[in-house]
């Protein structure tokens, strides 16, 4: 398979997982919330309360933690400023 379809696959199952992530936050905030999730196919597969911990077991599990969507789940108290 060409590298730019693999690149376009990669992109294309990312945004369904950020897309899954935004409809599924709620749920995902109550289980999740003050840790880092990494998400793949639309599921939250490992989770910890710091970044360096998921990378390192992603990592352990999977290999390379570059294969997943990595996020930050906030509490109620959090405030976004942009």
């Amino acid at each position: 398979m060409k590298e730019e379809t693999l690149v376009l696959e990669g992109l294309k199952a990312g945004t369904k997982d950020l897309e899954w992530f935004s409809n599924n936050f709620p749920d995902i905030k109550k289980k999740y919330s003050k840790k880092f999730v990494a998400i793949k196919n639309q599921n939250v597969v490992a989770s910890a309360s710091g970044l360096e911990a998921l990378i390192k077991l992603l990592r352990e599990r999977f290999g390379n933690p570059n294969d997943f969507l990595i996020d930050f789940v906030p509490d109620d108290k959090y405030i976004l400023v942009v």
